[in-house]
């Protein structure tokens, strides 16, 4: 719960940056170039930082800390000593091959906009060694059930960004403000959980333990093959959307921050808990604790998901429509929200199967569900993108995300290691019933009423109060527990 509250905070940070982004620049080519900017760093974050190297750090770490601190530590030490020297050098690779790469991932762009996104690319792209660092370090604290701290470090980055936006106009190009800000949040949110770490002992010594390095790459290659591979989809989106016209970029990244709101706040709050607790588990124990990351998962993630599908176009004008952010802008990124949220659940899920099987040392079957779902994606990106524009690379990243999800709850089942009883179906019926609900208040209110910002407030408000109450006449475990809790406040 308290990850969960430190991610909300950092997502909502993130959707003010998105609200001033809306404001200041539109879907203009200017911020066209800064999304392409920042998505090689994020790519390779999500590999490095966020997956491959995470993924198969943290369950190594916390079996070397069961037999001492000590080895925990040399063994942090080895991976940092070996890492370090590689992403210098791929930032400097990069940093001089830019204009390559930007060709490769947006060829659409026009030139003076391609130019701006090889000048804003070099000075982002070493936000990947902060990141990377801070991943090891955000690894070690919750292997020590340290969550919260490494859960609303992001928010500095956030705050930093924002910074930026409101700097803008002395800066010129006015982007290059937030793009400033960007790398220098990077670094700030590295530097705070490196001041956490002195909580449980961690110094940084150059170290060199064959044994751990030999025991870790063998999970960390086949984790970043794996996330390679769907980090392809990303590149695909972009590159087929920059052909669609000035600003497409950016009206298709304004639908996709408020598909990863729920996503990045839930999914990755619930899956990081359990790779923890995962890795720790066997038998029983396991199937016992990945059935509670479903039931959680969907607790969350379904009633954001209707939230979405039935309030997006008022939650658009809401957050965005102001500044060069037209009516227009609202209609098109209300269609593309309505395309991610198809898969929204799916992902969410998959996210926690993916972390499940890397607790079991299942590396294999994660490369090829991602291979599948690449694959889905790049096929319906060039079949659907021509007909429905950027609506249509929402729909690839939907049935990409349901199809990946399917191969890992499959391969899961002949595994014998998911095993859902009754009390777990009875319990998602709950959340069911208590998200049918909750969607009927929302759709009464939008029959009777026009837009307003008091019609979204009033909204949300009965929503959610719906959805608990309804949760809680259910007995839904989840919900009964946190009315204890709060009585208890």
């Amino acid at each position: 719960m308290q990850m969960a509250i430190a991610t909300l905070i950092s997502r909502v940070l993130g959707l003010l940056r998105d609200v001033l982004f809306a404001r200041e620049f539109g879907s203009s080519p200017e911020y066209d170039a800064y999304l392409v900017a920042i998505l090689l760093p994020f790519i390779l974050r999500r590999i490095f930082a966020e997956g491959a190297l995470s993924t198969a750090f943290v369950p190594l770490y916390n079996r070397r800390c069961m037999l001492g601190n000590e080895k925990g530590e040399r063994f942090a030490n080895s991976i940092m000593t070996v890492f370090i020297p590689v992403i210098l050098g791929i930032i400097i690779a990069c940093t001089y091959f830019m204009p390559n790469i930007i060709s490769i991932m947006a060829p659409g762009l026009s030139a003076n906009t391609k130019e701006l996104t090889v000048y804003l690319g070099r000075i982002i792209f070493p936000f990947i060694i902060f990141i990377s660092l801070w991943a090891v370090y955000a690894g070690m604290l919750n292997s020590h059930d340290i969550y919260f701290a490494p859960a609303l470090s992001p928010a500095i980055h956030n705050i930093f960004v924002i910074i930026g936006i409101f700097l803008a106009p002395h800066f010129n190009p006015p982007i290059l403000g937030p793009a400033i800000f960007f790398i220098i949040g990077g670094a700030a949110q590295w530097f705070s959980v490196y001041i956490f770490s002195k909580k449980i002992g961690y110094r940084m010594t150059p170290t060199y333990d064959r044994d751990d390095l030999k025991e870790f790459f063998p999970i960390f290659f086949s984790s970043f093959a794996a996330l390679s591979i769907t980090q392809i989809n990303s590149v695909v989106d972009t590159n087929v959307v920059s052909s669609l016209g000035s600003g497409s970029v950016s009206l298709l990244q304004y639908a996709n921050r408020l598909f990863q709101l729920p996503l990045g706040v839930f999914a990755i709050s619930v899956s990081t808990v359990a790779l923890t607790q995962l890795s720790k588990k066997k038998g029983d124990e396991f199937n016992h604790h990945l059935m509670e990351g479903f039931e959680r998962m969907l607790f969350f993630v379904l009633p954001a998901t209707l939230g979405l599908i039935f309030m997006r176009e008022d939650i658009i004008r809401l957050l965005f429509q102001r500044g060069e952010f037209g009516l227009y802008d609202t209609m098109m990124t209300s269609g593309i929200l309505m395309g991610y949220c198809a898969g929204l659940p799916f992902y969410s899920l998959y996210s926690l199967l993916v972390k499940a099987e890397y607790s079991l040392g299942h590396t294999k079957i994660t490369f090829w569900a991602s291979a599948v779902s690449v694959s889905i994606n790049i096929i319906l990106d060039i079949t659907l993108a021509p007909i429905y524009g950027p609506l249509g690379v929402a729909l690839a990243t939907s049935f990409a995300g349901i199809a990946g999800f399917v191969v890992l709850l499959i391969h899961l089942i002949k595994q014998k290691k998911v095993t859902i009883l009754k009390s777990n179906l009875f319990e998602f019926l709950k959340i069911f019933a208590g998200t049918f609900f909750m969607s009927v208040i929302i759709l009464l209110i939008n029959m009777n009423f026009d837009y307003s910002i008091i019609k979204v407030i009033i909204q949300i408000f009965c929503g959610v109060l719906v959805y608990a109450l309804s949760l809680f006449a259910l007995r839904q475990k989840d919900a009964v527990k946190f009315f204890k809790r709060l009585l208890k406040i």
